[in-house]
């Protein structure tokens, strides 16, 4: 059973929500710099993290139907929808840019939910996969969203994404500050991100795996070497022979 809808939008329109999200943007928009003229999407609960993609020529959000949809952007034209954990209603290769986000952990079948990715990200697009990280403290204090279904670890992680057809690329970490929404921390949440980075860089909240596509192209079988058919042909006759067949016949 996925997170309501209504839960994570509260905690992402809370001064710890706010603050995750800023240090997680840092690191998305460091990966990805620039989005101009580029079709990007986000699965899961990705749209307070797709704001940092303005200048894509197209951004969307698609929301796994057991977990809820809000109309997002707040202000503008819905660009957000419904969607099968394992169909989504997009052309094969369509996406640039594919950023999942409390898609992941709670989903039944994570290998088909990474095929499906596969399919409607182009040949030369890049997905980045924001996950729980087993081993910090966001995935053990049921708090916030990192904390639902099943965090990972880095190897995890990354043997899923080769199973499904991907090549890992880059992995990055973010949320070394404790998941409380307490102002002091707040306050001192910049301090422990740098501190955590530099010193405990395998403890992060969260897991940022970026990947690409592994994709198969055809090789022209070798043509074997034909031998020589032998044709049978008909001799000519030979001169002497035929010589001497007539005098036998005038005799």
């Amino acid at each position: 059973m996925r997170t309501d809808i209504l839960d994570v939008y509260r905690f992402y329109d809370s001064p710890l929500g706010r603050t995750a999200t800023a240090f997680v943007q840092n690191q998305l928009t460091a990966a990805w710099p620039d989005c101009a003229g580029r079709r990007v999407a986000g699965f899961g609960f990705a749209e307070p993290y797709l704001a940092a993609f303005a200048d894509a020529e197209r951004v969307i959000a698609l929301a796994p139907e057991a977990q809820g949809v809000v109309h997002w952007p707040r202000d503008a034209r819905n660009r957000a929808s419904l969607v099968h954990d394992h169909h989504w209603p997009l052309p094969d290769a369509s996406i640039d840019r594919l950023l999942v986000v409390h898609g992941l952990e709670e989903a039944s079948k994570p290998l088909r939910l990474m095929r499906e990715a596969w399919r409607v990200l182009a040949n030369d697009g890049r997905m980045i996969v924001v996950v729980g990280h087993r081993r910090g403290a966001w995935s053990m204090i049921d708090t916030t969203p990192f904390a639902a279904g099943r965090p990972y670890l880095r190897g995890q992680l990354i043997r899923l994404l080769s199973d499904s057809m991907f090549e890992s690329t880059s992995v990055a970490s973010a949320l070394y500050f404790p998941p409380f929404g307490a102002r002091f921390l707040l306050r001192a949440a910049n301090a422990w991100e740098a501190a955590g980075a530099r010193l405990w860089p395998w403890l992060g909240g969260v897991l940022m795996v970026e990947a690409r596509k592994r994709v198969v192209h055809g090789v022209a079988a070798p043509v074997a070497a034909v031998a020589p058919r032998l044709r049978p042909v008909m001799a000519p006759r030979a001169v002497g022979g035929a010589a001497c067949a007539d005098q036998a016949d005038a005799a």
